[in-house]
Parts: structure tokens; sequence; C-alpha cells
């Protein structure tokens, strides 16, 4: 395991994307959005950038998905450089045996 505090372990992968699958309220809902890692790599690599950031949104079908920004050192939305979205999104192109679906 990582000492980095973001990584965790599969368990509780499962249970927090099963509880959120299974909650009423996110029925029907995009469960997961996919972005290839070329794309990440681009935000990754501007200067400056520190981190990552994930914000939800709503496509133009009105459906639940991603838009990535970079953060810079000082905790600010790098909104002048490369942002990413077109994600794919689960439910249409979701994965055969994922752990993490329900």
């Amino acid at each position: 395991m990582s000492n980095n505090t973001h990584v965790i372990s599969l368990d509780e992968a499962k249970q927090m994307t099963h509880a959120y699958q299974s909650a009423a309220q996110f029925q029907g809902l995009t469960v997961a959005s996919m972005i290839d890692k070329e794309a990440y790599q681009l935000v990754i690599n501007q200067p400056n950038c520190v981190n990552i950031r994930t914000y939800f949104g709503l496509n133009s079908e009105e459906k639940l998905t991603i838009v990535i920004v970079g953060v810079d050192a000082n905790g600010e939305d790098m909104t002048d450089g490369v942002l990413l979205n077109m994600a794919t999104n689960c439910p249409i192109f979701c994965p055969n045996n994922s752990e993490l679906m329900k």
C-alpha cells in the first residue's frame, strides 16, 4: 500500500462505489466516467500544476459528467490551461468485470 493518503483499499473502494450505485437518489445516473491517460497527462504536465481537481457537471444530454482541471500550488484552478471532459460514461460504456460495479 502507498503512503499517499489518497490511496484506498479495494474493499473501501467497493463500499463507496456500491453505496452510490445502490442509493435511491442516484438511480439511472452516471456511475463512472473514463478519460484516457494521455489527456490526464496533458493536465499533469502543465507548468505549475501540483494537483488535479474534478468537478461534476451536466453534459449536453443533461447526464452527469466530470470536468478535470489542473490546480496550482496556491490551490487555484488553472482555468487558462488544459481542461478535460468528453468522458466516456457508464452506463453505456461500462466495464464487464469490475469489482467496483455492484
